[in-house]
């Protein structure tokens, strides 16, 4: 019977060395990460956007009832 020869460190070192190597999760980290800093650049632009966004919106508002 031949002897069970493993490579240094066993299945541990070898799941972690897959691991390094391994990209699936990456895209969306980097996908969540973008959306992250648009909510965070839409909730810093609100304040400044709210007013006229409500003046615009009441106009058109107006304006259609007019018509």
């Amino acid at each position: 019977m031949g002897a069970d020869v493993r490579p240094a460190g066993g299945a541990p070192a070898l799941w972690l060395r897959r691991f390094g190597r391994c990209e699936n999760g990456a895209t969306a980290i980097e996908y969540a990460l973008v959306g992250v800093v648009m909510a965070v650049g839409i909730l810093a632009a609100y304040p400044l956007l709210k007013e006229p966004l409500t003046s615009l919106f009441s106009y058109i508002g107006d304006q259609m009832k007019v018509s």
